[in-house]
């Protein structure tokens, strides 16, 4: 092969490369462009899932009178060296009155074992205490009332598949709770307990 044939297979040869590289580059683009674009949509709906939990809380403050309305979410947080899963839980939504000390910032990545008992009561529908003097858990009832807490419910949030992926939280701390949510024991109603674990369950697909 001559001397100008080599030349000529080599410029071809470069520009096939060239090309090939221009062609990645652009397909590389294209598709990191891609993810940024679906990484954004993936933002704004969850964006627009909070903005609707934050107003729903908003609301049923508002509806039963509570200082402190709240929601605990459930997730991972690592193993332990028996390569049993961390099971944690931290405060995810927070709506209180003015001039109230917010719980979120304090309450994150708290090991679930820690607070089995409380848990257990909210998945049997018995965490209603209009008196938090009535609550059985001392540990708990200490936590609270360190809160300046006197009257505590909470309810579960269960999935699509019946797991617990959350707990619906009310704290009145210096307001009253309306009369017409008593009964005649000065205890929640069956009525307002029916009413709040219906809400709480409601927020199950923002969660």
């Amino acid at each position: 092969m001559e001397y100008a044939d080599l030349i000529k297979t080599f410029i071809t040869s470069l520009g096939s490369i060239i090309v090939a590289l221009i062609a990645a580059g652009y397909f590389r683009k294209s598709y990191e462009n891609k993810k940024i674009s679906i990484s954004r949509e993936k933002l704004m709906e969850q964006i627009k899932k909070d903005e609707i939990v934050h107003y729903a809380i908003r609301d049923l403050r508002r509806k039963y009178n509570a200082d402190r309305i709240y929601i605990w979410q459930f997730h991972n947080g690592g193993n332990f060296y028996t390569n049993s899963p961390m099971q944690r839980t931290s405060i995810s939504y927070e709506r209180c009155s003015e001039g109230l000390e917010r719980k979120t910032e304090k309450y994150q990545n708290l090991l679930v074992s820690n607070f089995s008992g409380y848990f257990i009561n909210i998945i049997n529908e018995e965490m209603f205490y209009s008196d938090i003097h009535d609550m059985t858990d001392i540990g708990i009832r200490s936590l609270a009332q360190s809160n300046g807490t006197k009257s505590h419910c909470s309810a579960p949030i269960y999935d699509s598949k019946n797991m617990l992926i959350g707990v619906l939280s009310l704290d009145w701390v210096f307001s009253e709770i309306p009369s017409d949510m008593l009964d005649d024991n000065a205890d929640f109603s069956d009525e307002m307990i029916f009413d709040f674990i219906k809400e709480s369950q409601s927020l199950s697909n923002y969660l």
